[in-house]
């Protein structure tokens, strides 16, 4: 039977720190109400967005506990792992479910190369050792290891904990994610701009990092496609396309998503190495798609 716990607007949190490297809890508390308020279904702590590689093991407890207490039973919580290895995913996703998420957002293993029952193995044993949910977070663009569709549907029938997939591979292999997948599990959208295309194709939801910006834009735009109103849904993505694509400043991230949520009046703290603010133009573009919009501060 499939999770549904997990479906629709899921937001990839950012880490505010402070100077000295830490995390600022205000911060992340505030940031976590504004996307809940916001009409979003799941928040992920410590992911891709939230500057996983950035922080320690320690960090990484910390602010997925934060993010649980800011939440407090209203949304799920997820925590990303995003280890190269198995060691260490091992310690890192047991210390997120200690301290409180519900499900891991996992990368498969990458740097040395792996076949496809590597992978499958890999999370088998990740099972074994965790006993939680977890989701494939499928980017082979970023880290050169792609989970092919036949190995997702097999693990989603056989290992109990693979419940789905954040799919940020080309649109073809995610359809057939979709078709594979099936009843066995969730395909989740891993694209901002191509959200309503893939929920109309079948996908339970997405992980959206410009959500948080947008948590109730992206609320309706998934409210609008679950219900096959597809031209509603285009018409809102076409009028944020170009914050949407700006908050990504040319391959940049988190950076221009940080600023954006300060020219709006959000705290995001400190600039941490090796994430710089964005360019002079990807500022001001920045700048001026939120004041389109009536946006800023």
């Amino acid at each position: 039977m499939r999770n549904t716990k997990f479906d629709g607007v899921m937001t990839a949190l950012i880490t505010p720190y402070n100077k000295d490297g830490s995390v600022n809890a205000e911060m992340l508390r505030a940031h976590t109400d504004f996307v809940i308020e916001g009409g979003v279904d799941v928040v992920i702590a410590s992911a891709g967005s939230g500057q996983y590689v950035n922080m320690n093991a320690e960090q990484r407890a910390f602010t997925v506990k934060t993010v649980v207490q800011a939440a407090a039973g209203r949304v799920p919580v997820i925590g990303g792992v995003l280890e190269p290895g198995f060691a260490e995913a091992v310690i890192n996703g047991r210390n997120a479910l200690d301290a409180g998420a519900e499900a891991l957002l996992v990368l498969p293993p990458y740097y040395v190369s792996v076949t496809q029952q590597g992978i499958y193995d890999y999370f088998q044993a990740l099972y074994q050792a965790l006993q939680a949910p977890m989701i494939v977070y499928n980017y082979p663009g970023r880290i050169g290891t792609n989970v092919m569709p036949e190995t997702l549907a097999r693990m989603m029938r056989e290992i109990p904990g693979v419940i789905g997939c954040k799919e940020c591979s080309d649109y073809t292999q995610f359809l057939n994610a979709v078709r594979l997948a099936g009843d066995d599990g969730s395909i989740y959208s891993g694209s901002d701009l191509a959200f309503a295309d893939q929920v109309l194709a079948g996908a339970r939801g997405g992980v959206i990092a410009a959500s948080c910006v947008l948590p109730r834009e992206y609320a309706e735009i998934y409210k609008l496609a679950r219900s096959g109103e597809s031209q509603k849904a285009h018409a809102l993505i076409f009028r944020y396309f170009g914050l949407v694509k700006a908050l990504f400043g040319n391959g940049m991230h988190p950076s221009p998503l940080k600023y954006a949520m300060q020219l709006m009046g959000q705290e995001t703290g400190a600039w941490t190495v090796p994430v710089n603010e964005p360019d002079e133009e990807t500022k001001a573009l920045l700048r001026a798609e939120l004041e389109k919009h009536g946006m800023l501060a």
